[in-house]
């Protein structure tokens, strides 16, 4: 609902188990985006579960590869964008 009012441009880095919960939720997420004109990127990574891009995740459900990724491609973002 507040697409519109977002001036920046958006990255998603979903993980495959919330995906599998709703997987709706990126299409309807990147509709608004686009009907709004805001540039965004919507990704799930299929390897990985809820909470996998926390570096400091106490347990089993961190995954390095895809972290590492997910956050080459916000320090991207924000090094364009900012």
């Amino acid at each position: 609902l507040l697409a519109p009012r977002i001036k920046a441009r958006v990255y998603f880095a979903i993980a495959a188990d919330d995906d599998a919960r709703e997987p709706d939720v990126k299409d309807k997420l990147l509709q608004a985006f686009v009907k709004a004109r805001v540039p965004a990127e919507i990704e799930v990574y299929r390897n990985a579960r809820h909470g996998w891009c926390v570096p400091d995740h106490k347990g089993t459900i961190g995954n390095k590869v895809d972290a590492e990724r997910a956050w080459r491609k916000l320090v991207a973002l924000y090094r364009e964008a900012l």
